[in-house]
């Protein structure tokens, strides 16, 4: 295990510094002071030593979600933490280096997996909170399924790439008026 971890500390030192397309096998095994055998004993391809990083960045990020949706309080207002927790998880991320984003969003194999989990994850956690308020009373939720793909959609702008080409203020001040929008909605209700 002390190995492993080795060899993902320098990978990801690496990927930092060079990100993935110029960071190579034998870059990994020089930067961790093993052999390149050594890196093939744990992770047979780049791919595969990507795919780990990218999915402990990726549950990094899905803790964060998770933290939200478990809050306390009114199940919109969960969702609203949850979407902002992903937000700075994903801002936090970025403050890496410049190919710290790399890890979540390039097109490599092994980031598209790991990816991909974490989608299916998100949308299973999203699902469950608004399946849990429709049966509270507090959310108007017919389809769970088709909502949470739609309320996950209107959100994709603060996902990467999006989310790392955009000046922080400006996200965060237009994640509120998002907030504000899905949750509250733009037409009037009259008073009863």
């Amino acid at each position: 295990m002390e190995r492993r971890e080795t060899i993902l500390a320098a990978c990801e030192r690496l990927l930092h510094r060079y990100g993935p397309n110029k960071t190579t096998i034998q870059d990994v095994a020089k930067e961790a002071r093993i052999a390149v055998g050594s890196v093939y004993l744990e992770f047979d391809s780049k791919e595969r030593l990507l795919e780990e990083l990218s999915t402990r960045k990726h549950d990094l990020v899905l803790q964060a979600i998770a933290r939200g949706l478990a809050s306390d309080g009114p199940y919109g207002e969960r969702l609203r933490r949850a979407i902002d927790a992903r937000t700075e998880a994903y801002l936090s991320i970025a403050e890496g280096s410049a190919h710290a984003c790399e890890l979540v969003q390039c097109t490599r194999d092994g980031v598209q997996s790991a990816r991909e989990r974490f989608h299916s994850a998100e949308h299973t956690m999203v699902c469950e909170l608004l399946r849990a308020g429709g049966r509270a009373g507090e959310l108007d939720v017919a389809k769970p399924e088709v909502t949470t793909r739609a309320v996950l959609v209107a959100y994709a702008r603060f996902t990467p790439p999006w989310l790392f080409s955009a000046p922080r203020d400006e996200s965060r001040s237009l994640l509120r008026a998002l907030h504000d929008v899905v949750l509250n909605g733009l037409v009037r209700r009259k008073k009863r």
